[in-house]
Formats: C-alpha cells, structure tokens, sequence
C-alpha cells in the first residue's frame, strides 16, 4: 500500500495561505509558462505503452502543475465571491488553451487529421479544466486539471473558500512526482466534501478517490485519500487512506457523498474466474474525531456479500458478522483470504449453488476453495481441495449479515439455485 507522505502534503499546500493580488499579468505569465512546458515535452520521445515515466518528463510535469496552479490563483484574485464557475472554467482555458475537441467514442482518427491532435497528444497535453461549486457547499470552489500521459491521465485538485472579499485557497492535491504511470491520479478522479461537527470550513473533510493508469492490464487499483480542510495556513492532515482493486472495463466507477458518508461504486476481479468480474460497493462514514468505518451495503447481493466479505481485510468483515460466531467465522476468514505477503501459496475459489432457507430471508452461499502451493523443484503448483463452506447470510434492510460458515449444506436450505455459476 502506498500512503502518500506527509512532507508532500507540506509541499502541496505549504504556500497556501498567500492571498494573491489582483493582476491579469500574472495569468499571461502563468499561461505562457504551460504553453512552454506543453511545448518541451512534445520533444521528448517515450517508447508506446512504456510504463516508466523518464525523470525530466517527471520534473516537467511538476512545473507544470506549478504553473497551472499559479494560473488558477491569478483568475481567482480577480473574481468577486457570487463568480460563477462557468465563467472562472471559461477564463482559464481561454487563457491555456484547455479543454480542445475529443474525436467521437469509437471513432477512428486518421494521422492526417490534426483537430484532435492536442486531445490525443502524449505526457501535458489535452489540458482540461473544470470548476464546480461542491454540492451543499457552494461557498466553496473546486478546481479540477488533467493532462495527458503514457496510456491515461493525471489530474490535479485545488479548492478555493472566500476570505474576506478575497478567494483563498485551501488545499492543492496531486500527485508526488511521477516514476510510472501507475503514480498518476487517473483514470478517474472524484472528489466529494463531507461535514464536520465542528462547523465551517476548517472542520470540512475532503474524500478523493483516483484509479491508477497502467498500458495493458484490465485490472489495476485505486486509492481513496480522506484529508482534514484547513480554512488557514495549517496543513491538511491525511486522516485516512486504502489502497483496493478494480476493473477498468465496461462499468464506469462512480461516488457519491452525503453528509458524513461516502460510497464509490466498481466492478473488481471476481474470485471465480469463470466470472470476471464482480460488482463492489465502497461505503464509509467517517466520525467525529476523523475515525473511518465501513458501512452497508458491500455488494449488490447475496453471493457478492460473500466474496467482498472474505477479501476484505478483517477489520472490515468482522463489523457485518453476527457476534455469536466470530471466532469461527474469523478463522474461516484467515483460511480463505491469507496474506499476501508470501506467494508461495494463495487459495482460488468457485461458486457453488445460492439457495434460500427456511428462515426467511437467509441464504445459503456455497464457495468452493482450492490451496495451491509452490513446491521448490516442481513446475506449476500442487493443488489441496478445502472443505466447502456453506455461507449462511441474512438480508438486511441496507445489506447482508454474515451467520455462519458450516463445512456441510443444510438441508433447510433447499430451494433452487438463484444464481447461475458466472453471474454476480
């Protein structure tokens, strides 16, 4: 897992208690500036689909953030606190010559047609800039950059509050200097501001979930980064972050926030490979004092529950058990999900039958585990069939609750598979 350190966070918004006066000089300069960078980068050649981002690529693209980031103050020093987004968004990439035309989805582009080479060029370009006011805070501005790089994105967040009859900004999140691509903040990025007990800005908390460009995978990861909003000069303060898996197929990931709680949505690998994928939802409140839990719903239904339940980490899973059965359900969970520290051995898995019970609204999930194991001197992997388990869960009113997991089916739960093997 990769946690961002703290002396980044420093560098990112260490200045940002500086107000800066009105003048349109400074936005020339800045946009000048970019268009230097942009311009210096078209030369510098990256072999396709390299993963690796070449040091002066990395140092450019650093002072490129710099100057955007000097531009977005230069707009905001000059706007009255009622300025509408629409009209900052249009400032800035009149001046930078942001947001160009995109080729159709789909559509195929000929060499010879140059509308869209800016959208379609490599590392600093396709330059795009959106400002928004955060739903239910609408005192405050964001100020969302992208550009392109090898195979995806990078964008960068600043967030604005009035002072006085002044903007001042808050908080600049990026990316620390990138060594691949997978270092970037793409291929989305959402962002969501939460409530605080304490009232006013210095107690709002800022959610930003990106996915991680990579060239050839279908399956990469995400992180989600909760940060402390401080209306001065003080830092933000990393409260939380998580690192998880998802599928950059088909299924658009999505967040959405509402008062102290958060969920992102998206599909991951699911453990049966006959499946694909599998569909994940990502809920979490955070507390008073910046603690973070996860909260119902996990996943869409019965078998999904399961799944996300066992590749969880237990601190996670064991807040969704029914407490008489936790110390067999925690060995259950450290047998199917071990560390992945070692891979000397993991355990695959396939889905069985979804039946319902007698009880009402309980079914039962039948998963059937493999250990495969490396053994020094032999190819491939020997493989040991474990017990099945037979996953008892009740339905809730926002979710599911794990019972129990027996290594025997029970017989009141005899009804007719509900799910065919490969759906989720």
């Amino acid at each position: 897992m990769r946690v961002l350190p703290l002396t980044f966070l420093a560098c990112a918004v260490g200045f940002a208690s500086a107000q800066t006066p009105c003048s349109s000089l400074a936005l020339h300069e800045a946009a000048n500036r970019v268009r230097g960078i942009q311009e210096q980068l078209k030369h510098v050649q990256v072999e396709e689909l390299d993963d690796t981002v070449p040091p002066a690529v990395s140092d450019q693209l650093v002072q490129l953030k710099n100057a955007l980031t000097t531009a977005a103050d230069a707009v905001l020093s000059c706007a009255g606190r009622s300025v509408s987004p629409v009209e900052i968004q249009n400032q800035l990439a009149n001046a930078l010559h942001a947001n160009p035309p995109e080729p159709a989805s789909g559509s195929i582009v000929s060499k010879d047609d140059h509308r869209f080479d800016e959208a379609l060029g490599s590392y600093g370009h396709n330059l795009r800039v959106q400002v928004r006011r955060p739903p239910n805070f609408g005192e405050l501005l964001e100020v969302e950059f992208s550009t392109n790089i090898e195979c995806g994105e990078d964008h960068m967040l600043l967030i604005y509050a009035p002072q006085n009859s002044a903007w001042k900004r808050q908080l600049r999140w990026q990316a620390p200097p990138l060594k691949e691509i997978s270092d970037a903040f793409g291929d989305f990025f959402f962002s969501a501001i939460l409530s605080a007990p304490e009232g006013g800005n210095s107690g709002l908390r800022v959610v930003v979930a990106h996915g991680t460009p990579w060239c050839t995978s279908r399956f990469s990861a995400f992180d989600i980064d909760i940060l402390a909003l401080a209306s001065d000069s003080q830092l933000p303060k990393l409260l939380w972050h998580t690192k998880r898996g998802y599928s950059r197929g088909d299924f658009d990931a999505r967040l959405k926030s509402s008062g102290d709680t958060f969920e992102l949505q998206v599909n991951d690998i699911a453990m049966d490979p006959d499946a694909f994928e599998r569909h994940v939802v990502y809920r979490y409140q955070v507390g008073d004092r910046g603690e973070v839990h996860r909260i119902q719903p996990i996943a869409t239904n019965a078998r999904g529950f399961v799944e996300e339940w066992l590749l969880a980490p237990w601190s996670e899973a064991e807040q969704f058990l029914a407490q008489p059965s936790l110390v067999a359900l925690q060995a259950v969970h450290e047998q199917l999900n071990p560390p992945t520290e070692s891979h000397a051995e993991f355990v695959s898995h396939r889905y069985g039958p979804v039946r319902a019970c007698s009880a009402p609204k309980t079914f039962q999930v039948q998963i059937d585990s493999t250990l495969k194991t490396i053994v020094p001197g032999k190819p491939g992997r020997e493989s040991q069939p474990l017990q099945s388990r037979y996953f008892h869960v009740r339905e809730l009113a926002n979710g599911y609750l794990m019972v129990s997991a027996p290594a025997e089916a029970d017989p009141a739960c005899n009804g007719p598979d509900l799910m065919s093997a490969t759906s989720n």
